[in-house]
Formats: C-alpha cells, sequence, structure tokens
C-alpha cells in the first residue's frame, strides 16, 4: 500500500474511533467499562438464571467459555454491519473527495475491531483476575485467528457495502440476519451439547469454526495452527476477493444512486 494511502487509512480509522466518542466527555471509559458490564450481564441471564454449562471436561465458569466467543463476535458482526454502511454514510465525501472507496469500508471494519479488541483485552485480564485457567502460548494463535475474521468481515462488508447502494432494503434485513447467525453459531452453548442430528448441522456455519479456533487457543491448550486455521485463511482470502470484485464492478456506479 502507497504511503499516501496508508497516511489517509490512519486518518480516516482514527475519525472513526473518535465519531464514536463524539460528545462524550467520558467516552474512552466506557470502551473498558462497557465490556465488563456486557459480561456481568450475560453471565447473569444465561449462567445464573438459564443455568448454561460448560462442555464436559472442561472446569471453568460459563462466563468464561461466552467471553472468549462472543468479543470476536461481536468484532465481525459489528464490523460487517458498519462496513456495510459506510459508503451509504460518506455519500457526501464520495461526491466531492476523489479517493479509493473500499478505503471507507476497510476504516469502518478496522475502527470496530480496535475497538473491540481493547474491550476483549479488559475481559480478558478480568477473567485471569478472578482466576481462569487461560492458554496464554496459545495467544499468538488466538492472534492470528482474529486476523482471518478481521480479513473475513473486511470481504464480506466491501460486498454489502456496494450491494446496499442499490438495494436500500438490505439495511434493515442485515441486523435480523445476524441475530438468527447468533444463535446458530455456538457461542451461548457447547456443540456436544446438542443432539448429534443438529450438531452435524453447526459445521455448515463457518462461524463454528472460528468459534471453535478462538476457544481451542485459549481454553483448550493449542499452541500451534493445524489444518482448520489453514481452512480459516483460505475462507477469509476467498471472501476478500470475491469482495472485492462485486465492489470493484458496482462501485463506479456509485453516484447514480447515491
Amino acid at each position: 500500500m502507497p504511503e499516501h494511502a496508508r497516511q489517509l487509512l490512519s486518518r480516516l480509522i482514527a475519525r472513526e474511533v473518535r465519531s464514536r466518542f463524539q460528545g462524550s466527555a467520558s467516552g474512552w471509559i466506557w470502551l473498558i467499562l462497557n465490556p465488563l458490564l456486557l459480561l456481568a450481564v450475560y453471565s447473569f441471564v444465561f449462567g445464573v438464571i438459564f443455568k448454561a454449562r460448560v462442555p464436559p471436561g472442561l472446569e471453568m465458569p460459563f462466563v468464561a467459555w461466552l467471553a472468549v466467543a462472543l468479543w470476536p463476535w461481536l468484532m465481525f458482526s459489528e464490523g460487517v454491519l458498519r462496513g456495510a454502511q459506510a459508503i451509504r454514510d460518506h455519500a457526501a465525501l464520495i461526491s466531492k473527495v476523489a479517493m479509493p472507496r473500499e478505503m471507507l469500508v476497510l476504516a469502518s471494519v478496522s475502527a470496530v475491531f480496535i475497538l473491540h479488541l481493547t474491550g476483549y483485552a479488559a475481559v480478558i485480564a478480568v477473567l485471569a483476575a478472578i482466576g481462569v485457567d487461560l492458554n496464554w502460548p496459545g495467544l499468538p494463535l488466538l492472534l492470528l485467528s482474529l486476523s482471518t475474521l478481521f480479513v473475513l468481515t473486511v470481504g464480506l462488508a466491501l460486498a454489502l457495502s456496494a450491494i446496499q447502494v442499490y438495494v436500500r432494503d438490505l439495511e434493515q434485513a442485515l441486523p435480523t440476519v445476524f441475530m438468527f447467525w447468533f444463535f446458530l453459531t455456538p457461542i451461548l452453548y457447547a456443540p456436544s451439547l446438542l443432539p448429534d442430528e443438529y450438531a452435524a448441522w453447526l459445521d455448515w456455519n463457518p462461524m463454528t469454526w472460528w468459534m471453535t479456533e478462538i476457544r481451542s487457543a485459549l481454553l483448550y491448550n493449542q499452541i500451534l495452527p493445524g489444518w482448520p486455521f489453514l481452512a480459516l485463511l483460505a475462507g477469509s482470502l476467498l471472501m476478500l476477493w470475491l469482495g472485492r470484485i462485486v465492489f470493484s464492478r458496482l462501485s463506479p456506479y456509485f453516484e447514480d444512486f447515491l
């Protein structure tokens, strides 16, 4: 990436991050406090009220099992949703400034990942403080898995941001789609707790693979990437390639529809 493009991307990311806290004097405090409050709510609702449990053989609180996968899902889902709106949200900028338009999508997704990674780090620190036995040597594998998730998110956001310029109803449909996708992903429950005929279908959900790899890195003492990671890498690169194709085919006509 040329130097001027990197500088432009950095400014766009900084602008996206600042906009999240614009008008809030204590915005950066909520960056840490919000994840902890969300973790407490989920822990009470699913761990206390619904008596959710971890897979057999894993000795740890349910809140740890949940938190390790919940924040990567939040990065992915919010990254796609915000990235999908990036072109329409910056319609005025597109019409006035000559710039690579995919930068707007990349900046939106990057800002989401930066903010949620900060919250994720705070949550992991709290889990360690309360005595949860995390696999610290697996942190490099965790970061690699999150990197492939970022690539997947950018590719999907590129495609959806271009399509959404022409199909306005997509903006209303996507949050509902992601809500269903969330409950079809083993985040609140373990696949081993489902009946066999239902658990087999989870393998068709790509996010099942990401959640499994992330949990393996932090909870199951996995250190080195195996063939599932290679599958995640290949899938994310394929999605990025497809997203760029869709975006490049549709972007020349954005001004006619914005």
